[in-house]
């Protein structure tokens, strides 16, 4: 991996809003911001005396929680295979003494604000509280008939042993995301979007799955420049609208996630849609002389594919 940068550091207490807008959010770069979690709940409850996750508490006041865990060693598709478990399951499986079992599963994407709104985990820092995604979530009641709905919401609780990790990506709908480490170290790559082609197969279709994987198939994935960040525990990574990432957790690691987009970085989810869309439309072109509301089949499809 050829790492031409790393991601600066600023100390969230004394940097003010106007600063992270004018430095990071308009110009689309990454930061680390330390400072901000110390008074948080989660960095008291989920943590045990010896800086690791507290597995036993977490069982015992959420174990019955289901939850996706992700099959680091197995690939499906363009991601890991997913399982479906409870808490109290996966602590388990985090506990045996199997080395190589432990490692394998990561838990991923669980919705602990919806499911424990009363809990109060932790506070969303002010840089990232501008949220329009989430904000439209939780004002909103959604009504199907069997359509695609947008997802519950983009706040989402990781955890995992050291050695789990999530392959290489860039965040849903070319979002904004935060990332704040309750417990644990996570290296971070980081690829600027200029820079995205070159993460492309020869047919320009699929990107690289594991940066430290086989990448025969992706000619130009040498003149990759990646950006390096090591996060340790009670930091918050900002990772810009188009950034691909791929995260590995050197220690045993407990996160808390937000996906989100404002003003600043609409223009990026807009794009997307409207490629989406294009898409959408063409993959089924051959139907609409014979649909009675092209329009409405296009825009299910559109939704069930990218979630809006």
């Amino acid at each position: 991996i050829n790492v031409g940068g790393c991601v600066p550091v600023e100390d969230g207490t004394s940097l003010s809003y106007q600063e992270f807008r004018g430095c990071y959010l308009l110009p689309n770069k990454p930061v680390l911001v330390t400072g901000l979690m110390e008074h948080w709940r989660a960095s008291r409850d989920w943590v045990d005396d010896h800086g690791k996750p507290d597995l036993e508490f977490l069982a015992r006041n959420f174990g019955g929680s289901k939850i996706q865990v992700a099959h680091c060693g197995e690939r499906e598709f363009t991601d890991q295979k997913r399982l479906e478990m409870t808490v109290s399951e996966f602590v388990e499986h985090w506990k045996s003494d199997d080395p190589e079992r432990r490692a394998l599963l990561y838990l991923k994407d669980w919705h602990f604000v919806k499911e424990f709104p009363d809990y109060g985990a932790y506070e969303t820092p002010i840089f990232f509280s501008d949220d329009w995604l989430n904000q439209f979530l939780d004002s909103n009641s959604w009504h199907s008939s069997g359509d695609t709905v947008p997802s519950s919401d983009y706040r989402f609780v990781y955890m995992g042993p050291a050695g789990t990790w999530t392959p290489l990506h860039a965040d849903v709908f070319r979002s904004y995301s935060w990332s704040g480490n309750v417990c644990g170290r996570k290296l971070w790559h980081l690829l600027p979007p200029e820079q995205t082609p070159f993460l492309f197969d020869r047919h320009k279709k699929n990107t690289v799955y594991d940066i430290y994987g086989t990448v025969d198939e992706f000619p130009d994935f040498s003149k990759t420049s990646w950006t390096e960040c090591i996060q340790n525990p009670g930091d918050i990574i900002f990772v810009p609208s188009g950034w691909y990432h791929q995260v590995t957790n050197l220690e045993d690691v407990i996160s808390i996630n937000h996906n989100w987009f404002n003003a600043c970085n609409l223009h990026w989810v807009w794009r997307l849609l409207e490629d989406d869309y294009r898409d959408t439309v063409a993959s089924i072109e051959d139907v609409r002389d014979i649909s009675d509301d092209f329009e409405t089949l296009c825009q299910r499809n559109l939704a069930a594919n990218s979630g809006f």
